[in-house]
């Protein structure tokens, strides 16, 4: 009965989130917008379709963006939300309420995730089949590439939330939120595989969490492998477990210890 209350917390989230679909699209249309602009850089920077570059074609490259852009942008302003429900003293009065507050934002903020998730891919997708083209990918890959995508969206949703609960010290999100995006943006391989990077940043970058919410999911949708599939999802979720064992520890301190600004 537990768990179910969750559930019915994330299917009121979807339907809710499908009522404010046009919003989502317009989020969605801006970033279709940053994919346009990257397909006409990686096309000058390959100059002919056939290049490759440490393996990767454009089309791949393309399509690589497409999908770390859907996983990373796809949770919003998570950590600044927690932040600010911290700050303001409304977290009061879910902490009376009969569920974890962390598990209540993961299964509430899943519809939103999800829908935003498939509305940027689907732009994405689009815009790259015009321009670039499509790849080659086998369907009987799909549903194992789309498990690694949920993984990595908890994933993200884990790091945001851990720095989110450091709002009970440092009262203000906002930096953090900052911070964590760069780490993605680069560490993580959103913008660029990691591949292109220096071999010794590189290898020092497959092995941290930022790169199981961008990289290592993207390059199984670009270049599939069963090996590395597996290996991509036994540390997701090792990641997954560390990261609920850490947020646990750090917010039964913070609870005993809480002291509410606004409320």
């Amino acid at each position: 009965m537990g768990f179910n209350k969750y559930v019915e917390v994330g299917k009121i989230s979807l339907s809710n989130s499908l009522v404010y679909l046009m919003d989502f699209l317009a989020k969605s249309l801006f970033i279709g917008l940053i994919i346009f602009i990257f397909i006409n850089l990686w096309k000058v920077v390959y100059g002919d379709s056939t290049s490759l570059i440490d393996g990767f074609t454009i089309n791949m490259m393309v399509w690589y963006l497409v999908m770390t852009e859907s996983i990373v942008t796809s949770q919003g302003k998570l950590l600044e939300e927690i932040g600010e429900e911290i700050r303001s003293g409304n977290i009061a009065q879910s902490l009376n309420k009969p569920y974890n507050f962390i598990v209540f934002k993961y299964a509430s903020g899943f519809g939103n995730t999800f829908l935003r998730f498939i509305m940027t891919f689907t732009i994405g997708a689009i815009i790259t089949l015009i321009f670039v083209g499509g790849i080659n990918v086998q369907l009987v890959h799909l549903p194992l590439i789309l498990l690694t995508v949920l993984f990595a969206l908890t994933i993200n949703f884990l790091m945001m939330a851990l720095l989110g609960i450091f709002a009970f010290w440092l009262e203000d999100a906002r930096a953090l939120h900052f911070i964590y995006q760069k780490f993605v943006f680069v560490l993580g391989g959103m913008l660029l595989p990691l591949e292109l990077f220096p071999q010794w940043l590189g290898d020092f970058s497959r092995v941290l969490p930022f790169s199981y919410v961008a990289y290592h999911p993207a390059k199984l949708w670009v270049m599939f492998n069963w090996s590395d599939f597996v290996n991509v999802i036994m540390n997701q979720l090792f990641w997954i477990v560390i990261f609920i064992i850490t947020i646990a520890l750090v917010y039964r301190i913070c609870i005993e210890k809480i002291s509410i600004n606004g409320g």
